[in-house]
């Protein structure tokens, strides 16, 4: 009866180890947080809704947009993130939010390979995919990729 537990605690490690393997430390979750677009969803179609988030200190916080291809909207917020959590100043609301985060390395879907978790989010859903190679200061890569989404959509 004994090694049924000790079998139980080898399959909960096993299962816990494979997934903080593609969570990133602290150390890189901020780098990897600013300068870039976090999408819920890659479009297809010039009709198909999806959040962004951009968080850029260089212009002294972030943007959330809730949007199609041609249409949409935006929220400017300010941000502080530390490798853990992130604590949105809403300026329309008036709104303090502190949540925490976790960025993973992922496969997909197309074409990302970032993934990013924030369970308190105060806007839009929790999780969001990047892709690790892309910074985006002032989001003409993110325009550039969705009209070229529209175009092979037509």
């Amino acid at each position: 009866m004994r090694s049924l537990p000790v079998i139980a605690f080898a399959l909960i490690s096993a299962c816990s180890s494979s997934k903080s393997t593609n969570v990133v430390a602290d150390s890189e979750a901020r780098q990897l947080l600013i300068d870039r677009n976090w999408l819920d969803v890659y479009p297809k179609t010039e009709r198909d809704h999806l959040f962004v988030y951009r968080f850029v200190p260089s212009m002294g916080g972030g943007v959330f947009q809730d949007r199609t291809l041609f249409k949409g909207t935006f929220e400017l917020f300010s941000f502080a993130a530390t490798g853990s959590d992130i604590t949105f100043t809403l300026h329309e609301t008036k709104d303090e939010v502190t949540s925490p985060y976790t960025i993973e390395k992922v496969d997909g879907p197309e074409p990302f390979d970032l993934k990013l978790t924030v369970p308190d989010d105060p806007r839009g859903p929790k999780v969001y995919y990047g892709i690790k190679a892309e910074t985006d200061r002032d989001g003409q890569l993110l325009e550039q990729r969705l009209a070229a989404t529209a175009r092979a959509a037509n």
